[in-house]
């Protein structure tokens, strides 16, 4: 069985080989907030073990094992910190719960996650805001787009647990417009079809 120590290693080192970082000791310990001699020590241990190849002062490269092992804990983190987010838990303990949490999902509560996940948001009670007639209001329950929208978004004041109502919706894709928090907004149609309340 590997330790959750080593899954940590490698989600951190298949991390900057996703975002093109280079894999010295030092990006590595930063992401791990632990010491680079730590990081050095613990380079050895997974090269005797296969999961990769380190040479000190020259880098690390990982192999099969390790680059497989790598992305399914990473995809486990994704996928935890989606479901997490739809639960409503806040931004500040999706990540760290993640960690906890990604070194023991069997495989069957995973597809069952992910298929929790992979479902249209109306299956569970929920709808997307260009469903609500005007007059009509609704808590914020997800927004399911790209990061940068999304943080757009929150700037907004659209947040899981948001209360929002609707004050115009104007028909052949034009804006929905909301009151939120004390504001009126007008939201693109596009935009407003990945905002998802429970009425």
């Amino acid at each position: 069985m590997v330790s959750e120590n080593v899954e940590e290693y490698l989600e951190a080192i298949y991390r900057l080989i996703e975002k093109k970082e280079e894999l010295t000791t030092t990006n590595i310990a930063k992401i791990l907030k632990v010491s680079p001699p730590s990081v050095s020590e613990m380079l050895k241990k997974l090269d005797k073990r296969g999961y990769l190849n380190y040479e000190p002062y020259k880098g690390v490269t990982l192999t099969k094992k390790g680059r497989e092992l790598g992305a399914m804990i990473l995809r486990k983190h994704r996928l935890l910190e989606k479901f997490l987010e739809r639960l409503g838990l806040s931004k500040n303990r999706i990540h760290e719960e993640a960690c906890k949490l990604e070194h023991s999902i069997s495989e069957e509560l995973e597809k069952a996650i992910e298929k929790q996940i992979s479902e249209p948001s109306y299956k569970r009670g929920v709808v997307s805001l260009v469903n609500l007639r005007p007059g009509q209001a609704g808590e914020v329950v997800s927004v399911e787009t790209g990061f940068r929208v999304k943080r757009r978004l929150e700037e907004m004041g659209l947040t899981p647990g948001t209360r929002v109502r609707i004050v115009k919706s104007a028909l052949f894709g034009g804006p929905v417009e909301i009151m939120v928090r004390g504001s009126r907004l007008a939201i693109g149609r596009g935009m407003a079809r990945k905002i998802f309340v429970r009425v």
